[in-house]
């Protein structure tokens, strides 16, 4: 990742922000990193990994037992309330007062922030307007479905113009439809905003966000761009979908596990899982392997680079800190 920017331009910044609870449970353990504006910031990990601690802590919710969390380069406290009016946080799975509208809502929300009434109202028909609930604004709440729910978070979240949005699973039990409206959302908001995305559905990050932070037990194992998260696992690892005579690609086949710098040929049907060594450049080697595939008369339909797909990246990364625990217990072990 590029160097960090100076201060003034940093939209969040933590150092050793460390979070224990009751002295005996360590939810988050010395997390440094710094956002800059225009970051779509994708929030990785397990459950129990930290992240709802995280994106307290940034919010002002609790304070950290050690380091500290800035937003917009001031200290972010429980006291903060200037802080807090710049960002909009959607909880996971949030809830609303069943007894009201839309409409209600939203002014009630509007009028905490302190927004005058020839403000509100045409603020809150331009929100329920962009959210796609103007034919459900006067209908009740308890009787939405989760993607209404969903879109209505939204509109609650931005009703203060917020700079910085902070989305904890923001497509958590919607329908295709509802989840592809709130990532088409998502992508509209992030040319303007600076977001943090909490999501346990890998695809939606490799889709929206342009940078990722990995926590795993506590630990901040990985932050930097989704590009060197992608790129620095298993960057040789590629599927081919082949079409021709099955006595061909099996002719191909052989001369490709021949090959000195093809470390895996593994066929299942017409697709090849193929994997190849790192010392030299993959365009050198996939072009002898595409011509291999054109001296018999195999035809090449796809090819997918799986080091580029953020779920097995991520995967591949949580197995490395798990192998790696797993050395640091042998290791104690053995110092006893």
């Amino acid at each position: 990742m590029a160097a960090a920017k100076p201060d003034s331009e940093l939209v969040v910044e933590t150092s050793h922000l460390t979070k224990i609870y009751q002295n005996r449970q360590i939810a988050l353990n010395d997390a440094t990193l710094s956002i800059e504006p225009g970051s779509v910031l994708g929030l990785l990990g397990p459950n129990g990994a930290g992240k709802t601690t995280f994106l307290r802590l940034i919010l002002g919710l609790h304070r950290p037992t050690a380091g500290w969390a800035k937003v917009f380069n001031k200290t972010m406290t429980p006291n903060a309330a200037d802080l807090r009016r710049r960002i909009g946080y959607i909880p996971t799975n949030p809830q609303f007062p069943k007894g009201m509208t839309p409409i209600t809502y939203l002014d009630y929300i509007a009028r905490l922030f302190g927004m005058p009434r020839d403000e509100r109202k045409p603020r809150l028909a331009s929100l329920i307007r962009a959210v796609d609930l103007l034919p459900h604004s006067g209908e009740s709440i308890a009787h939405f479905t989760p993607g209404q729910t969903a879109r209505l978070a939204v509109a609650a979240s931005l009703i203060n113009e917020p700079d910085l949005l902070i989305w904890d699973e923001p497509t958590h039990g919607l329908d295709i439809e509802a989840r592809r409206s709130m990532l088409e959302l998502i992508k509209t908001l992030a040319a303007e905003k600076t977001l943090i995305l909490s999501s346990h559905n890998l695809t939606d990050v490799d889709e929206v966000c342009n940078h990722a932070a990995v926590l795993n037990k506590g630990q901040l194992i990985f932050f930097g761009s989704l590009q060197e998260l992608k790129g620095r696992i298993r960057k040789n690892h590629y599927e081919l979908d082949l079409d021709g005579d099955q006595k061909s690609i099996t002719k191909a086949l052989g001369v490709l596990k021949s090959m000195k710098e093809v470390t895996q040929a593994v066929l299942r049907q017409r697709r090849l899982d193929l994997k190849l060594t790192d010392d030299v450049p993959n365009t050198a080697i996939l072009a002898q392997i595409f011509q291999v595939l054109f001296d018999n008369k195999v035809t090449l339909i796809c090819l997918r680079s799986l080091g580029m797909q953020t779920e097995q990246a991520y995967l591949d990364l949580m197995e490395q800190e798990e192998s790696r625990g797993f050395t640091r217990l042998v290791q104690l072990a053995d110092a006893a």
